[in-house]
């Protein structure tokens, strides 16, 4: 008598489809959130269906619970990622206070993370099952496919402790990262290595960020700015130059990843 031995990445998948499928076809944006959980069962999804619909009573949220793989799944009606990365952190705060979060959480939304293909949905199943572990993080999905284009960036900062950061969570990720400590640095190492983004912070000295996004940009480069600058005066010249993207600390790795991300989306769409 022959066993079928069920791949749990495949039925994650099948049923992933299933969950998005309905809220998908029948609203503009479908948001998605994932969690490792542990004991998983009516004493826990009960109060956080309660907890949820208290912190957010006008959201509409669908709950399902993978017990194979020991997965939390909730689907959002017509969430986009921003909406559905805020209700990721409601729903982390409940989790981590009845301590059964066991990984990284994954935030995902169709269509902006992508079409709801099965190969997307493959690829956000392997992300979830890999996200088991120490952290607890909230990690943004995105297509792989999105992020084609990109694998060397330059960081900007004078700060050593962040730039370190930031290259290590990024090489981490599979790109290729460079440092300079200030802008005239960053000029030469742009000149010699040419990467495909830089990174930078405002306040870098001899050559601030301002003249440097407007010189990398002359050279054809795209450039995010990752500040502690927070008015808007400074967001509205970084852009007037050139910037793509604005982004304040303190900040999050996987929203700083997704920014990246949709800013190689938006070239492939144009």
């Amino acid at each position: 008598m022959a066993v079928l031995v069920q791949d749990p990445i495949q039925e994650l998948t099948q049923q992933l489809a299933q969950w998005t499928q309905s809220s998908y076809e029948h609203h503009l944006s479908c948001g998605v959130i994932l969690a490792p959980c542990a004991n998983l069962g009516p004493k826990v999804l009960d109060p956080l269906k309660a907890f949820l619909k208290k912190s957010e009573p006008e959201l509409s949220a669908h709950y399902m619970v993978d017990d194979q793989n020991q997965i939390l799944g909730v689907v959002l009606d017509n969430q986009k990622l921003a909406g559905t990365h805020y209700s990721s952190l409601v729903l982390k705060d409940f989790l981590d206070r009845l301590d059964v979060l066991e990984g990284q959480m994954v935030v995902a939304s169709f269509p902006e993370s992508g079409e709801p293909t099965k190969r997307t949905l493959l690829q956000l199943s392997q992300t979830i099952m890999e996200a088991k572990g120490e952290s607890r993080e909230i990690q943004l999905f995105v297509d792989a496919s999105m992020k084609e284009g990109v694998s060397s960036i330059l960081v900007v900062d004078p700060d050593e402790v962040n730039r370190e950061f930031v290259k290590l969570r990024l090489e981490l990720k599979g790109y290729e990262v460079h440092e300079a400590r200030d802008g005239s640095e960053a000029l030469e190492k742009y000149s010699e290595l040419t990467p495909e983004l830089v990174i930078t912070e405002l306040n870098v000295p001899i050559v601030d960020g301002y003249q440097l996004i407007h010189q990398i940009k002359q050279k054809g480069g795209e450039v995010i700015v990752l500040t502690d600058k927070q008015l808007s005066k400074d967001m509205n010249r970084a852009f007037e130059l050139g910037a793509s993207d604005y982004v304040t600390k303190p900040f999050s790795i996987s929203e700083l990843e997704w920014r990246i991300k949709k800013l190689r989306r938006m070239e492939h769409v144009l």
